[in-house]
Order: structure tokens, then sequence, then C-alpha cells
């Protein structure tokens, strides 16, 4: 069941969110704070450090589209992950060229010196997205669903295999030293 494997390694990547959109916003505070040019007693600074951070109703950092670029901005790296599209030729044609007529942010392998961590990102949300909302898109009224035993739900092999290498790489990133104290 493509549907269900997508969103198991999705949930796997989304169980860090909180450390990583956490340090995000660790990093953007702290670099308004050293701007020589912020002071605390004005407003628009004020206003400016709260902006930077974007609580969620959650109480989480940011949305969750910005919390899942942040951690595969930590977690990843952009040279292996343009090696991983590329190392399976099959797995290579099909981002560059079947993949353009599904409806999912588009990865630029062409250019094989772009950093396509946020491309990822966007790509995973979007698919994430078109599984797990009903809404339907105002333009036109149709429903964007992504169903199981649908012809797209099938085509997401590649999709698949691209999520369970991020999850990899998050779990792999966020891991510590095992201690056997024997």
């Amino acid at each position: 069941m493509p549907l269900l494997q997508l969103l198991a390694f999705y949930q796997v990547v989304e169980f860090y969110f909180p450390i990583y959109s956490q340090s995000e916003a660790q990093r953007r505070l702290k670099a308004i704070l050293k701007d020589p040019a912020f002071r605390g007693d004005r407003d628009p600074d004020i206003a400016r450090l709260l902006a930077s951070i974007q609580v969620s109703r959650s109480g989480a950092f940011r949305d969750e589209r910005a919390q899942l670029r942040a951690t595969l901005m930590e977690c990843t790296d952009p040279e292996p992950l343009h090696q991983f599209l590329e190392r399976d030729e099959e797995r290579k044609e099909f981002f560059q060229t079947k993949s353009k007529t599904l409806p999912y942010h588009r990865l630029a392998l062409a250019n094989t010196s772009a950093d396509l961590r946020g491309d990822v990102a966007e790509r995973i949300y979007d698919i994430r997205c078109k599984i797990v909302h009903t809404k339907s898109d105002s333009r036109d009224g149709a429903v964007e669903l992504l169903l199981p035993f649908s012809p797209a739900a099938e085509q997401l092999a590649f999709d698949i295999e691209l999520v369970q290498y991020v999850a990899q790489q998050v779990v792999i990133a966020s891991s510590t030293p095992l201690n056997v104290h024997g």
C-alpha cells in the first residue's frame, strides 16, 4: 500500500520536527539579537523577533512545511541527496522526465550544483497533503486527492524511496552513541 508506506516514512521525519524547528528558531533569534541595530525597546524590532519564529497554535515553531524544510536542511547533505536521486537510472529518469506530468513540486536534477533539499521538502509535503487533506483547489473546484489504488498512487514508488532515504538520514543525524555497560 504505497500511501501507507509514504506516510509511515513521513511520520518518522515528522517525529523530529520539534528538535530541528526549535534549532532553526534559535538560530534566527540569535542572528536578530546579534544585529547591532536591534533594540529591545522598539516595537518594530520586537515584532521582527516574533515574526521570525512564527509559533503555531500547537506550540510548534513555524508551520509544518517549514518544519519539514528545517529538518531536511539540518539532517541531509546536498551532494549525497543528489547522488541518491541519480544513483538508479530509472529513478533519475522518473524525477527528470516522467514526474513532470504529476502535480507535485519538481526537482531540478539537471542542475548538478543545485541544493535540492528545499525542493525535496516541497515535493514530499505536496504528496503528503494530497494523501491526508481533502481540500479542493479554489481555482477550479476540483478535489485533488491521492487515493489508494489510483494510478497516481501506483506511481509513488520512487517518491516512497525518496521519503525513506530522507527518514533514514534524519534518524542517522538524530542518533546518539549506544553505550553498553557490562
